[in-house]
């Protein structure tokens, strides 16, 4: 997990950046090829450490990157795409923080013909006549999968569980909950009481967690999955709070060096892990496509991790992966978190 300090060197990095979105200088294209990457919202983790390993991927390559705040707002990342295409971008990168309302933005992209590549999220066509050129993402459904199969482990196959959903209508949300509710499905003894939505926000896992306190008593609850850390830590402060800890099984997903280290304090039972910053090759993609370069998509690595090559929607998918961690194998050294 990034400190505070690296977080604010990161954000006033990034608003700079954004800020000098709205006006390109023609100095730019002599050199470089220049790439705009509208991001869901830069106040997460997961998109501080993404966008990090990408400006060094980019300060190393022949293409520049401007970064710019999607504020967790669809109507914000529409008016990113609209202003990269009169900028002239010659390639964009979408993190959609609602996929649906962008397929419009989409359709933009492609009628201009410029490059795109899809981020972190992965994006539903619904037949619409909309392309990107490569999806890269981390394979959030196994991580749904192994939160299923983890919970379910927890509890021994039976008894009640509440859900902490990410953002509504997030690729992330749909793909990780999915695979999850699969899971359980096939465990009829497992009852579902609520599934609550937090928006993977840390204030907002808290103010939720203390609702389903409120609403479930001591031993009506065995287990309570969330869909990304940062709701874990805030939901832990209302557990601990109420004076519940380890009245019910924690499952939490994404593997943030905190909850690894809550973890293996035994605060929390079972965890997913991956690497945030592995998506920045998604810089390498483009700018190979962006000066007329072939990317080799079956081999791209990131510091030394190798991801997959699949298909999503009939188009190019990079998936980095994801592991499942428990204290079994929370102290091996690639297990300690991000």
């Amino acid at each position: 997990m990034i400190r505070k300090t690296s977080r604010r060197a990161v954000i006033g990095l990034l608003t700079t950046a954004a800020i000098a979105a709205t006006a390109l200088q023609p100095a730019l294209a002599q050199s470089k090829k220049t790439i705009g990457w509208s991001v869901a919202y830069f106040d997460h983790p997961v998109y501080q450490l993404m966008m990090q390993g990408a400006q060094k991927l980019a300060d190393e390559s022949d293409c520049e990157v401007i970064f710019a705040d999607g504020k967790d707002d669809p109507s914000v990342q529409a008016s990113h795409i609209d202003n990269f295409i009169a900028q002239g971008v010659d390639g964009i990168i979408l993190t959609p923080t609602v996929s649906d309302p962008l397929i419009p933005a989409v359709k933009k992209v492609n009628d201009a013909g410029i490059p795109l590549l899809m981020a972190d999220r992965r994006m539903q066509t619904h037949g619409q006549p909309i392309k990107w050129d490569a999806l890269v993402s981390w394979d959030m459904v196994k991580s749904g999968t192994i939160g299923g199969e983890q919970t379910v482990e927890a509890i021994g196959g039976k008894g009640n569980i509440v859900v902490v959903e990410g953002t509504p209508g997030a690729g992330s949300t749909i793909d990780r909950g999915n695979a999850f509710y699969e899971v359980i499905a096939k465990h009829p003894d497992i009852n579902i009481l609520a599934k609550i939505p937090a928006n993977f926000n840390r204030a907002k896992g808290q103010e939720v967690t203390e609702n389903i306190l409120q609403r479930f008593k001591p031993g009506e609850i065995d287990a309570i999955y969330y869909m990304a850390d940062e709701m874990t830590f805030g939901g832990l402060q209302a557990i601990k709070a109420a004076g519940r800890l380890g009245e019910f099984k924690i499952i939490s997903v994404d593997g943030q060096k905190e909850a690894m280290d809550l973890l293996r304090a035994g605060e929390i039972d079972y965890e997913a892990i991956f690497h945030p910053d592995d998506q920045a090759v998604a810089v390498n993609i483009l700018c190979d496509i962006v000066h007329g370069r072939n990317p080799d998509l079956a081999n791209q690595t990131y510091e030394g991790r190798k991801m997959d090559l699949v298909e999503y929607e009939g188009m190019p998918w990079v998936r980095p992966t994801v592991y499942p961690v428990d204290k079994s194998n929370a102290d091996l050294p690639e297990n300690q978190g991000w």
